[in-house]
């Protein structure tokens, strides 16, 4: 349904513009065909439903489905004599229908989930950190389809709920316990002991009678998850990891990438970023715009812009209100935010950031190479030394980034630790199609103001 209405949404949007410059002209015969061969590839490369599949690895199977459906429209329009200006203009479709399609589906997403209606429900089993944070993780990525809807007990301490999630029972009862609804997806979340691992070894073989679908967590956390590959060596399961290492060629691709969408953003933005100054420049005193020295690639300084939105003297205020406010202080050595910030401009400074306006700026920073549209978080010197050895590397590889992991998953709702875990993973998992997705996702998260104070 949601690709639907984007398709529909995407052929109004084009007929509307076509319109405005030819006049009159009825759709191309072939577009009703085409569009239901969209669906068609789509349905093919497991998009209904995408249950369990990464956000990155869904944009790359839509922009495959939607190009290849493009490269058909093409075939059609030479095969019948049809390549007339007005004609070649209706191409366009498709690479409206792209972002479109995104959006429909992330609604579509997200208003079933509110009604229960979309997802597999999925049981753990394990209580313990590695449950807990196997129960976090599906729970801060819903859209991925896999609900959790009950887990069965590790310890002896009985509670009630891990992470909002009903314990039901133990471990024990795991293979005689009956639902009221299918349920065929079970998720062994066991500790990394021998213990551990022997217990996972014998749940894997004797749950598949019960359920069909048994996925064993393995012990990669830290390794570039998105871009593992099972491969079998005799009896035995090797994970194959490519470490994506921003080889020149990528290199070149990320920076092509930023170009083409920075350079329109900024010229459209202008307006915005002008308008917001003057706002600042009436209702306080100092300059509109602020500059600072933060870290870059390799750990090379450079200086990036935004709009003030902080008043005159700043951290001497910071500091006279940490040190009335000991929670405040504790907080912002915790996070290096505040949610009540009494350096902010009250109101108008509150809103630049709520939007991200004040960010804008920064498209000149991407322009010029400093910054890369997505990356790690920019951030000052001593800042980045909070993070660990191998934290620091990392993120040191690659361009800091507008946008990034961090921001459209946690945005300000997360520490130190988050931030660095957030940087490390992107920067491990590497790719174009995880660009896209920060950015399609990052226009949602400004949008609804998700995260932000």
């Amino acid at each position: 349904m949601a690709d639907s209405i984007a398709w529909i949404a995407a052929a109004a949007i084009i007929y509307i513009i076509r319109t405005m410059i030819w006049g009159h002209i009825p759709l191309y015969w072939a577009v009703y065909p085409l569009g239901l061969s969209w669906l068609f590839f789509r349905a093919a490369s497991g998009l209904y439903p995408p249950i369990g599949t990464s956000q990155p690895e869904e944009l790359r199977r839509s922009f495959r489905t939607t190009a290849t459906a493009a490269v058909l429209h093409l075939v059609v329009l030479t095969g019948t004599d049809e390549l007339t200006a007005w004609r070649i203009a209706g191409l366009a479709l498709w690479p409206v229908l792209f972002p479109i399609a995104y959006f429909c589906r992330s609604f579509a997403k997200v208003l079933l989930l509110k009604h229960n209606l979309f997802g597999v429900p999925h049981i753990i089993i394990g209580t313990g950190p590695t449950g807990r944070q196997v129960v976090r993780e599906m729970r801060r990525n819903a859209e991925l389809g896999i609900i959790p809807v009950a887990a069965f007990e590790t310890s002896t301490h009985h509670d009630s709920k891990v992470e909002g999630v009903p314990i039901v029972e133990s471990i024990d009862a795991v293979h005689d316990f009956d639902f009221p609804y299918p349920v065929r997806h079970a998720i062994i979340a066991l500790e990394n002991t021998p213990r551990g691992r022997q217990r996972t070894s014998e749940l894997a073989a004797s749950l598949s009678k019960k359920y069909p679908y048994v996925q064993v967590l393995t012990n990669v956390a830290d390794m570039p998850n998105l871009l593992i590959r099972p491969r079998a060596i005799g009896s035995f399961l090797i994970l194959e990891i490519r470490r994506p290492s921003l080889l020149p060629r990528q290199r070149v691709i990320k920076r092509i990438l930023d170009l083409a969408i920075s350079v329109p953003v900024f010229l459209v933005a202008t307006p915005i970023i002008a308008a917001a100054a003057i706002g600042v420049k009436i209702v306080s005193p100092g300059p509109a715009f602020f500059s600072q020295v933060r870290e870059g690639t390799n750990g090379k300084p450079i200086r990036i812009w935004k709009i003030r939105t902080m008043v005159p003297n700043a951290e001497g205020r910071l500091a006279e209100y940490l040190a009335a406010n000991p929670a405040a202080q504790l907080e912002y050595e915790r996070t290096l935010k505040l949610r009540s910030d009494p350096r902010v401009i009250p109101k108008i400074g509150r809103f630049l950031r709520r939007m991200s306006i004040d960010e804008l700026p920064q498209l000149l920073n991407v322009i010029r190479g400093d910054l890369s549209l997505v990356g790690p978080r920019v951030m000052l010197s001593h800042e980045v030394q909070r993070f660990s050895d191998r934290g620091q590397q990392l993120r040191r590889e690659v361009p800091p980034g507008l946008t990034g992991f961090w921001q459209i998953l946690y945005r300000n709702n997360s520490d130190i630790q988050i931030w660095e875990s957030a940087d490390s993973y992107y920067v491990s998992n590497w790719s174009v199609w995880l660009d896209l997705w920060i950015i399609l996702r990052t226009v949602r998260v400004v949008l609804t103001g998700a995260g932000a104070f």
